[in-house]
This record gives C-alpha cells, structure tokens and sequence, in this order.
C-alpha cells in the first residue's frame, strides 16, 4: 500500500492537516464468507506492530530487515515481547480491562503509617499492586491462568504498610515477592486489595457489582447486558425487599440465580475503602467502637474505626457467611460448588468462557475494538493458540499481531468483522510514550500549590509532579481519548479537537526540547537532527535530514524529491525566514510530531 499526503500550513506553520488518499487496486471478487483483506506493506505492519506491543515506533535497523525479508517480522516480535516495553504494555491493557487508574477517585490520605508521602505515591502503589501479579507472571512465562490462581503477591513498602502485608525494607529491590497475611484465600487478582477496592459494593449491592466483575472482564458474560424487563411495585430503599425480589421476581430471577451466587464469595471483604473513613478512623485515634449499646458502627457492618486505620482489615473470615443473613443464594460458581475464591479461581482457571475471553481482550486491545466485536472466528483462532501453548500470554500476543485481519487496512464494509479492520488511532499512553522514545521529553508538571502540605489539618493534600499524558486529575488522559476508568470507561479511537490541542501542545513542548538538546551535543549524540546544525542552510542537507526524519518518525522509505520531503522543506524555508534555522526545526519536528502518519497506524 502506498499513502500520499498533502499538508495545508496553519498560520505560521505551528500545526499541519494531512489529509489521507489511500489506493490499492479493486479488491477480487469473493463469496461474503471468505475474508478480502488489503494488507499492510511489510514495513507499515511493522509499525503498526511495534507500536502495539512496545508503544514506539520500530527502529530503523529493523524497519530495513522487513524491507529486505517480510519474514524478518516474525524474528522482530519475539524481540519486543522479550522487551520491558512489552511488560509496560501488558500492564496497560489489564489497567483498561479491570478500570484500575482512578486518579480523580478520593486517594487514601497520607496520615498515620503512610504520613509523609504525596497522594500520587500512594495512588501509584496501590494501582500496580494487581498489575505487578500480572507483569511478573507474563515476564516469567507463567501459565496465564496464575492471574486467578495466584497464592502470592507483588508489594511495595506503601501497600505493605497500608494491609499489613510483609516486606524487606532493607531490600533494594521495590517489589517484593509476598503474601496477604490475612486470612482471605488467595486467588490472584481476585484477592487483591486494590481490586476490591476499586470494585466496591456500597448499599444493598450485596458484592453483585464485584461478581459482574469477574463474568465481565474474565469470562465475557456481562450481566449489565441482559434485557430485564421488571414491573413495578419493589422498594428499592428496602435491603430486604430488593433480596427477596432478587430470589422470587421471575423477572430477577433469571440473573441473580447466577449472580448472587458468585457474589457470595466476596462477603468477607470491607464493601468500601474509602478516603473519609480512613482519615475519620486515624484523626480519632483508632478508637475501637462501643458495641454495649447495640449501636451499628459508623463505618459499616461489622467494622469499627481502628480496622480502618492503618494497616487496614480488609478482610474478615466471620463476614464470609453474612449473605444468609438476607436469605440470598448460597456462593456457588455457575451452579457448581466452591468452598471459597481460591475453588473459584480455579474453576475460572479451568472454564473454556476465560479462555475465549482472554483472546477476545488482548486481541480487542490491540485492534481497538471492543471484545464482544473481535470476529468469532479470530477468538476462537487465538483461543486454540492460547490453549495449546499452556496459556502463555506472550504466544497469544503474538498470534494477536500477527493475525491476517491486524495486519489488514481494508475490507469489505459489509463483510462479517469489517469493525476491527482499518487504521488505528494513537492512545495518549502510545503518544507520551513516542514522543519520549524520539525526544527524550516528558510531558511534567507541577501542579501543587506551594502552601498544599499546610493547606489542611491533616496535611494530605500534596500530589507532587504529574505526568499530563496519563493524568486525568490534572492532564489530558480522557481529552486525548483515554478513559478516567470512573466516568469515562471506553477509550475513543476517533479524532477529537480536545485530542489535536493536547497533542500540538505536547510536540510543540517536545520539539523545542529535543532540537535545543540535538545542537548543544555532537551529531554522535543526537536524537533526531542527525545530519544538520543549526546554521545549516542548504537545500540537499536539509532534504537529507527531512528524509531521516521520515524513517524514524513516520516509519516511511522516501526520496529527496518525494511530495511529503517537498511540504515539509517549504515549511522549514518559509519558518526560518521568520524566525530563523534553529526555530524553523523546531517548527517542522512540532508538525511532524502531529502528522497524521503519527496520529494513525
């Protein structure tokens, strides 16, 4: 395939439009049932490749071994899922799955065992808690069904401190190998704190919204998806009538048989961990409560100010059987009895809908779908290939990239699958990361006040730097078509003007950075302006240079006197006349950092 673009210069030149004309001869005829796909040129897959799995675009070097043999690709994707970019990528992908990056979600306070920290440390911790289960698994090639049936955990001092788990501070290392020290069974993700926290119950939930979790987000079995029609009549205000409607309305029924069962194992944690009650519980002294006047306390069932303070008691094994006390089901997973989560971990470890399901999630990361759209016949391709190597993750991510329909850019509209088909669009995380990868430059702010740590009693209103690319509480994550995980839970793969302003912001701040730093070193230690000074005013060498920065920022082989060399040369000639050699590159790196070829891939 080939791609030619024209560009419109905006005022000075600071931002270009690049309109796409695409071509590819008429597509052969075919029955509807057979797959007619126009596929990537071998290099632009690479890209598209590299992009998905390491957030960066290919090097040079490897972008020449495709050109030179296609097959080179397969020898280059097990280089990137060998990488830490990869790792980096998986922990991405399970962050948008299970909604973990909440940072405009209340943060637990900085006060008692955690005094001294900012906000963000504490929200990073708990954030990677899960994630890190999940990394190390991947990085060590363990079966990925470990994600349910883990006994063990990742922690940093901040979580250790924050649940009592045990910890090496004198370690070097920052996440340690260890185990919940309470008495919740052990199951991987779902024994983790910061799931169940971030999957809270609050009211009459009865831990349904934790169950939907797990048919959700493991299975593929969404019961917020099923059509209910209920007649009216149910006291809704009334704990009591909503489980009695849950076990006797025909209409209920049909759900809550299933549901209220698997949300039955999770009775034994705290429904809610949040902020007020943590701080309330350590201002007061960690107070145990006064039960000798039958008063309920104040931070819910059964749990009294000081298991709120630090550490704090999450579980408690005498909450696991407090479903009978509303009549519900008995936990069961499916109708299959299970004594705890860890019976349950396994079951799903063991259930043909996790297995679907997995494909389904990482292949509609890659192709920026969502899962119930990834083609049947995809997942259940990928399906055999994760099954077959033991449930390794790095084999179904690979058979995910270099499956026919993600190397394709074109099919039939009316063709079974055609949604997962096209270009995609640049996440803000792939953006932040690219930008870096090219120009060193990272998008950080201050964004505190200078009086935040004396603006409260409690002194927890501090939140240090913040990196503008993967924030929503002070950045442009949701703007650039991210999700908050709270609000906005579906990422958007359109271009949006919110997305344009944040990424012209962004490179114009990144130009400048990269070209002051390029001509302050020698050419050996550059980044991108390789082959120029800043007193270069030639036509060939500027060609040259614009030809270099093509390989490397757009992922094309092009000529001197290609049309995109020939736009791009008349803007530098037309800036440097305003303001000069130095100035007119940062003004043609800050477009080129914009350029459609970078937005979509």
């Amino acid at each position: 395939m080939t791609i030619r673009r024209w560009t419109i210069r905006w005022g000075i030149g600071i931002a270009m439009l690049m309109v796409w004309g695409g071509c590819g001869g008429p597509t052969p005829d075919a029955t509807p049932d057979v797959p007619v796909l126009t596929a990537l040129e071998p290099v632009e897959r690479l890209v598209r490749i590299s992009m998905a799995l390491t957030q960066r675009r290919p090097s040079v070097v490897d972008m020449q071994r495709v050109r030179d043999n296609p097959d080179e690709v397969q020898v280059i994707v097990d280089e990137y899922l060998a990488s830490d970019a990869f790792l980096g990528v998986m922990r991405d992908l399970h962050a948008e799955l299970f909604l973990l990056r909440t940072d405009t979600f209340n943060q637990l306070p900085a006060l008692g065992g955690l005094g001294g920290l900012n906000l963000q440390d504490i929200y990073l911790s708990q954030t990677e808690e899960p994630l890190k289960l999940i990394e190390r698994i991947i990085d060590e090639d363990l079966p990925y069904t470990e994600l349910v049936t883990a006994q063990w955990m990742l922690t940093d001092g901040i979580t250790a401190r924050m649940y009592g788990v045990p910890y090496d501070y004198d370690s070097s290392e920052t996440w340690q190998l260890s185990a919940w020290a309470d008495d919740r069974p052990k199951a991987g993700i779902l024994s983790s704190a910061e799931m169940l926290r971030r999957w809270e119950s609050d009211g009459s939930n009865f831990n349904r919204g934790r169950a939907n979790m797990v048919a959700s987000r493991l299975l593929c079995e969404d019961f917020d998806t099923r059509d209910i029609l209920v007649e009216g009549g149910i006291d809704i205000s009334d704990e009591f009538a909503v489980a009695q409607a849950a076990l006797n309305v025909p209409a209920c029924v049909g759900c809550h048989q299933s549901l209220d069962p698997l949300a039955g194992y999770f009775w034994g944690y705290m429904q809610l961990v949040h902020r007020n009650a943590v701080r309330d519980a350590i201002l007061g002294g960690c107070q145990p409560h006064d039960f000798s006047d039958d008063s309920a306390p104040e931070f819910g069932p059964n749990h009294t100010p000081e298991d709120f303070c630090y550490p704090i008691v999450q579980y408690s094994a005498f909450m696991e059987d407090a479903w009978e006390e509303y009549g519900l089901r008995a936990p069961s997973y499916y109708g299959t009895p299970a004594r705890d989560l860890t019976e349950v971990g396994q079951l799903i470890s063991e259930d043909p809908r996790f297995h679907q399901c997995t494909a389904r999630n990482f292949y509609s990361f890659f192709a920026q779908v969502t899962s119930a759209d990834v083609p049947w016949q995809t997942a259940a391709e990928l399906q055999d290939v994760f099954v077959s190597s033991g449930f390794d993750a790095k084999a179904l991510a690979r058979a995910a990239v270099l499956h026919p329909t993600f190397g394709a850019y074109q099919t039939r509209e009316t063709q079974a699958g055609a949604s997962v088909i096209g270009l995609k669009t640049i996440r803000p995380a792939e953006y932040a990361m690219l930008v870096e990868d090219l120009t060193g430059y990272r998008w950080w702010a201050a964004a505190d006040p200078a009086n935040c740590a004396t603006r409260s009693i409690s002194g927890t209103e501090c939140w240090g730097d913040v990196d503008l690319s993967v924030s929503d509480l002070y950045g442009y994550r949701s703007m650039q078509g991210g999700i908050d995980a709270l609000n906005i839970t579906q990422p958007t793969y359109t271009v949006t003007p919110t997305k344009l302003l944040a990424m012209g912001l962004l490179s114009a701040d990144a130009a400048q950075s990269v070209v002051s730093a390029d001509f302050a070193v020698a050419l050996s230690e550059r980044r991108l302006l390789t082959l120029v000074e800043a007193s270069t005013a030639d036509e060939g060498q500027i060609r040259t240079q614009l030809v270099a920065l093509s390989a490397r920022i757009f992922g094309q082989f092009v000529g001197q006197d290609d049309p995109m060399i020939d736009l791009y040369w008349a803007l530098w000639l037309d800036s440097q006349q305003v303001s000069g050699p130095e100035h007119a590159w940062t003004i043609t790196l800050s477009a080129m950092l914009q350029d459609p070829q970078v937005m979509f891939y």
